[in-house]
């Protein structure tokens, strides 16, 4: 198993995958390294067998990863009841774990079921209140049913926990322009490009500094993104 994610980690993609189908002829319950194989596989546009492959492994045992994944398969062709099921019954075996009931909730979200969404999303906080991943995702749900005070509190929770989160302090910034704060959104964004500098967070900046009347610094930024983009 060593040998094949050390495989992974240098992309000898090849090796890596004959590694794990190694690992898994001599032992075929080990969950890790199935769900590792679909994941080289995907990378590799074999998505049909990547999707058997996290099937397999829900007939050995329940791999929180695997269950993740699965479900996102299932949404992405709108298999939403399948989906919904699975992270349903995942919740009831993973207790202490925040995101099969996240997502519940985001499903909920999106069939606009708001008061089960919001219940889902407290019943991830308390089976792990330091997940910053669902304090984020609360906080942009709350955001969206424009409870924004509530809204920032999770957001900054999020970043106390995950200081490195680009998309954390991309959301707090967008909730910070929605209720004008937009210094506070500036600083937001500013962070979130330190950590990963990308266009669409650059371009939030230059809107967020047009907002707070900074023209000529904003105009200045947009003719770099500009140019930069056109050589991309």
């Amino acid at each position: 198993m060593q040998q094949a994610v050390e495989h992974l980690q240098k992309e000898e993609f090849t090796e890596a995958r004959r590694a794990f189908e190694s690992v898994l002829v001599a032992k075929p319950k080990n969950l890790e390294a199935r769900y590792n194989l679909a994941l080289l596989l995907q990378k590799s546009g074999h998505g049909d067998q990547e999707l058997e492959l996290y099937k397999q492994n829900m007939t050995y045992g329940w791999h929180l990863p695997t269950v993740v994944n699965l479900a996102s398969i299932h949404m992405a062709n709108n298999r939403q009841a399948e989906a919904y099921t699975l992270l349903k019954k995942a919740s009831k075996k993973f207790r202490n774990e925040a995101t099969p009931r996240y997502l519940l909730a985001e499903l909920d979200a999106a069939a606009k079921k708001i008061s089960s969404a919001d219940e889902w999303f407290k019943r991830a906080l308390r089976a792990d209140p330091l997940n910053g991943f669902a304090h984020i995702r609360y906080a942009r749900f709350l955001a969206k049913q424009k409870r924004y005070d509530k809204a920032l509190k999770h957001a900054r929770r999020a970043i106390q926990l995950q200081p490195a989160c680009s998309m954390c302090l991309n959301i707090l910034g967008d909730i910070q322009v929605d209720k004008a704060f937009f210094s506070s959104a500036v600083a937001s964004y500013q962070k979130s490009l330190a950590i990963a500098p990308t266009a669409a967070t650059r371009q939030q900046l230059i809107n967020t500094l047009h907002k707070l009347g900074e023209h000529k610094r904003a105009e200045q930024m947009q003719k770099a993104l500009d140019a930069w983009q056109k050589h991309q």
